[in-house]
C-alpha cells in the first residue's frame, strides 16, 4: 500500500516553494491542463508516500482548524533545526500548537493554505552489524541523532590515515572531509535514505569564517574559494565540522556544489579544489601565484588544526 495526500489549492506556486525550499521535499512530477487541473507531486525519492497539490479555475474553499495537521518526521535535531532556520530566514514564524504534545515534541508551521505542518524528530536506530557501526555503538551511540551529535562534537584535526574514516572515532578528531565521509558511510551502511555527501566551493571571507581575515588582508584578497564538505539530508544542508558550525553562515556564498562519495574526499577533492583555484586565479587576474594562494589556505587550515 502506498500513501498520497491530495489537496486543492489557490496557491500552487507558493505552496510548491514552501514544501521544497523550506521543508526540503523534492518535486517528483507535475501536470498541466489535465481535465482543467494543474498539479504537482512533492515528496522524497524512494519513499512510499507523496503529497499532491492541484489548482483549477474553481477556487479551493478550506477552513482548517488548529487540529488539522500534517506531521512529517525527521531523524535528528540537526535536520529539524535546518528546517527551522530556513523558515525563520524566509520570515515565517513558528505557530503555537493547540495540542500540548506537539509543543514539546516538534515545531509547527502554517503552510500557505493555512494548514498546520508539524516537524518532529523520530529516533532512528543504527542496526547494521558492520565493523564501523559496531565501533560507534561500542561508545554507547545507538541512534542517528546520537551519532550526528557525537561527530559534531569531536575536535577538529587531520587524521593519521585519511582513507580509513574509522580513524575519526579512534583518534577522536576529524576534518570537514573525514567527519562527513564517515557520516555518509554510516548512513549507507544503516540504509538511511536521503543522505548525500556534498563538496561545496564557497567564498571564504572574514564574515563567514573566523580567523581568515588577517590572511586575506595580508595578501590583498577579498575572499578565497574554499572547498568544504557537508551533508544534505533530504535536501537540507547540515554541517558537523565544529560544535558551533552553522551552514547558514556560508550558504549565500556557495559558488558550486557537487555530490561525491566518501572515497573522493581525499585526492579527488584536493585536485578539484586546486583546479578551481587555478581557473579562479586566471579569471580574476590575481597577481599571486597559485602556490602562494594555496599557501595562504594551508596556513589557515593549519591554525585550525591546533586551535
Amino acid at each position: 500500500m502506498q500513501f498520497r495526500y491530495a489537496r486543492h489549492t489557490n496557491n500552487l506556486i507558493t505552496i510548491t516553494d514552501f514544501y521544497t525550499q523550506i521543508i526540503g521535499l523534492e518535486k517528483l512530477g507535475s501536470f498541466e491542463n489535465h481535465s482543467n487541473y494543474n498539479g504537482v507531486f512533492l515528496g522524497l525519492k524512494n519513499a512510499d508516500w507523496h503529497l499532491e497539490f492541484t489548482e483549477s479555475d474553481e477556487s479551493a474553499n478550506h477552513h482548517p482548524d488548529a487540529d488539522d495537521l500534517l506531521v512529517l518526521y525527521v531523524h535528528s535535531n540537526e535536520e529539524l533545526n535546518a528546517i527551522r532556520k530556513d523558515a525563520e530566514k524566509s520570515g515565517l514564524r513558528l505557530a503555537k500548537s493547540k495540542n500540548p504534545y506537539w509543543q514539546t515534541n516538534g515545531i509547527e508551521l502554517k503552510d500557505p493554505d493555512g494548514f498546520g505542518l508539524i516537524i518532529s524528530v523520530k529516533q532512528k536506530e543504527l542496526q547494521s552489524e558492520d565493523a564501523t557501526t559496531q565501533l560507534i555503538k561500542a561508545k554507547g551511540i545507538h541512534t542517528w541523532e546520537q551519532f550526528l551529535s557525537y561527530v559534531k562534537n569531536i575536535p577538529y584535526g587531520r587524521n593519521s590515515d585519511r582513507t580509513d574514516f574509522e580513524w575519526v572515532v579512534k583518534e577522536n578528531k576529524g576534518t570537514c572531509s573525514s567527519k562527513h565521509a564517515l557520516t555518509k558511510q554510516v548512513a549507507d551502511l544503516n540504509q538511511m535514505q536521503g543522505v548525500q555527501l556534498i563538496m561545496g566551493i564557497y567564498k571564504m571571507t572574514q564574515s563567514n569564517t573566523e580567523g581568515i581575515g588577517n590572511h586575506l588582508k595580508e595578501n590583498g584578497l577579498e575572499y578565497l574559494p574554499e572547498a568544504h564538505c557537508y551533508l544534505k539530508v533530504n535536501g537540507k544542508r547540515i554541517d558537523l565540522t565544529h560544535p558551533t558550525s552553522d551552514i547558514q553562515k556560508i550558504q549565500a556564498n556557495i559558488i558550486e556544489e557537487k555530490e561525491i562519495e566518501p572515497f573522493q574526499v581525499g585526492v579527488y577533492k584536493v585536485n578539484f579544489h586546486k583546479a578551481f583555484l587555478r581557473n579562479w586565479r586566471e579569471q580574476v587576474g590575481l597577481s599571486l601565484s597559485f602556490d602562494e594562494v594555496w599557501e595562504v589556505r594551508e596556513r589557515y587550515i593549519g591554525e585550525l588544526a591546533i586551535a
